[in-house]
């Protein structure tokens, strides 16, 4: 197709309607005075071997297109698709961009959503995914990368951006589902061993000034250790549980291991006698069963998914949700008041990973969409620290905030000779006082209570519903919808809801958006809408009534707790602290 300035005014004109950010970039990096100079030494693109139609198209999937910014091959993918079907469009080049805008007129598929383009800036990523969360959420996604007509490379540091960004969203969602169950009942499970955190608050500043070492299992950890094995007596080092063996098997003493996993993981049956010197830092969401069994010091990160008045209240800002160590550890660390941030073993890539992504030395290497998310989960919370880290993986992943350092020249900074500090808050339990248990008794039974009007309010609206009374039944169902739509925008709002009900809302999405693609498709009946809407509401019902009873339960616990400890009753305090598992305070 020719060039034509009028083209590109039109399509710029509604993207920056549905897309400000992507028009922004747009405007500051093309230059559209100089387009039809760059378009009269285009190449036509061949009708035929189109990469993006070698893939089956459903309705309701999702094909993200990186390249092919000059639009020929996404215009006949848009013509072929069904009905539902989305095309994202990551190009890179704003320049490339700007001829295929000048090029296709796709200003109707840019207002329906049909085509969604996207800017390569990571705060842009992230504000198109909140804005199109199928993105992340959807069950049939398409990743393809085109190659180059002029070609020049594809900027790979954008593409890394977008499976960073992507990849931690979809490693929320397949953690929603996966670990619904399992994640909710950890999570209650662990709120007991709130009750053993009464120095949780001197870990605030304890090793301020020191560095810290966050330690990973990556193929460079066993020669790091080599060089790092006593002499780190004046650094912190924090490490996940997949490192943890091989830290202790090189005679090392970390300051605390972190746990995220919800499942069991190398600490399930670990056995050494270093462990009971080693504090576990755990995730509100981690295995319950591996805390419960774990012989050390316990330090519960609350705050990401359950927030308490009080005492804990004073933490909880440190904290975020995670779902890999590096940046548990991040958190951690910073809370402490370490710096700098090393890290060490934290390659994040593999053989037979399916994606190919800059290294730290600008090398291409092997990686997973779960690393890029690890990374991506690690970049995120130095950026909100506001801090960079120094990443001594030279042949590893890029890592977002992170710049090169040898380990070598880090040496003098670590304190030479001994075992890393002990961090105050973290090495030793200590009851809550009866204050404090009250306290938590409190935000727990407030937590009852937002579950509670979440499930009321969502049980069985549509029991009632008049089959087949045509105005009145499509009326019921717009405002059915809107519950639907209002209920699970609380749901996610709320950190603790969010939490226990993530699966919940996964499927309620799908649901609600195979039903408005299969709508467009092939239309779809009142009684048919319904019924799929009931089953959503149904299963936010079912998940917010466990989690308020669950709720109610724990808080009697800590009420029951409090009353013993202002009573002096040490029998009933023992009993409880042999039964969570700190038979040491019993």
């Amino acid at each position: 197709m020719p060039f034509s300035l009028d083209c590109l005014r039109q399509n710029f004109a509604v993207l920056a309607s549905v897309s400000p950010e992507v028009a922004c970039w747009l405007e500051a990096e093309a230059d559209f005075a100089h387009c039809h100079q760059r378009a009269a030494n285009l190449t036509p693109s061949p009708p035929h071997n189109n990469p993006l139609l070698e893939r089956g198209l459903e309705v309701g999937g999702i094909t993200v297109v990186v390249g092919g910014g000059l639009l020929d091959e996404v215009c006949q993918l848009i013509k072929c698709m069904p009905p539902g079907h989305q095309v994202f469009l990551l190009e890179p080049r704003a320049e490339v961009l700007a001829l295929g805008l000048g090029r296709f007129a796709v200003e109707p598929h840019l207002a329906e959503g049909d085509l969604v383009l996207l800017a390569p800036s990571e705060a842009a990523l992230e504000e198109a995914l909140q804005r199109h969360p199928q993105l992340a959420l959807a069950e049939r996604l398409e990743l393809i990368t085109m190659a180059s007509r002029d070609g020049r490379p594809l900027p790979e540091a954008a593409r890394a951006r977008l499976y960073r960004v992507l990849g931690q969203a979809v490693k929320a969602r397949d953690m929603a589902l996966n670990w619904e169950g399992p994640a909710g009942a950890n999570l209650v499970r662990n709120l007991c061993h709130l009750a053993f955190m009464g120095r949780s608050l001197e870990m605030a500043g304890s090793l301020a000034g020191k560095p810290a070492l966050l330690v990973e299992q990556g193929p460079s950890l066993g020669e790091s250790l080599e060089r790092l094995t006593g002499l780190v007596g004046g650094a912190a080092l924090f490490c996940t549980d997949a490192a943890l063996p091989t830290v202790l098997e090189a005679g090392i003493l970390p300051t605390a291991v972190a746990l995220t996993n919800p499942g069991q993981g190398p600490l399930w049956g670990f056995q050494h006698q270093a462990l009971a010197a080693t504090p576990l830092v755990a995730e509100e969401v981690a295995h319950a069963s591996t805390v419960k069994a774990y012989p050390g010091p316990r330090f519960l990160c609350l705050g990401p998914r359950v927030t308490l008045p009080g005492h804990f209240s004073l933490l909880a800002p440190s904290f975020t949700p995670q779902h890999h160590c590096l940046a548990r550890l991040a958190e951690v660390a910073a809370l402490a008041g370490c710096q700098p941030l090393i890290l060490v073993g934290a390659d994040l890539c593999q053989e037979g990973g399916e994606l190919n992504l800059p290294g730290m030395d600008g090398q291409p290497v092997v990686s997973s969409l779960e690393q890029a998310a690890a990374a991506n989960g690690l970049g995120r919370v130095l950026a909100r620290l506001g801090q960079g880290a120094i990443n001594t993986s030279p042949r590893g992943l890029g890592l977002p905030g992170t710049r090169p350092g040898s380990l070598e020249d880090l040496l003098p900074i670590l304190g030479g000779p001994g075992q890393p500090p002990r961090a105050a808050g973290l090495d030793q339990e200590a009851w809550l006082d009866a204050a404090g248990l009250a306290e938590v008794a409190q935000g727990l039974r407030l937590a009852a209570a937002g579950a509670t009007r979440l499930w009321q309010r969502a049980a069985a609206p549509l029991l009632d519903f008049p089959r087949g009374q045509g105005q009145q039944a499509a009326a019921l169902l717009t405002s059915a919808d809107h519950l639907f739509v209002a209920l699970a925008e609380q749901a996610a709002a709320e950190p603790l809801l969010s939490a226990f009900m993530g699966g919940c809302l996964v499927r309620a999405f799908r649901r609600r958006h195979r039903l408005l693609c299969n709508g467009r498709s092939q239309g779809i009946t009142v009684d048919d809408a319904c019924q799929e809407l009931q089953r959503c509401l149904q299963d936010m019902e079912s998940r917010a009534g466990e989690l308020a009873v669950a709720m109610r339960q724990m808080a009697d616990e800590f009420e029951e707790l409090s009353q013993a400890s202002r009573a002096g009753d040490r029998e009933f305090l023992s009993s409880y602290a042999r039964q969570t598992g700190h038979p040491a305070l019993a």
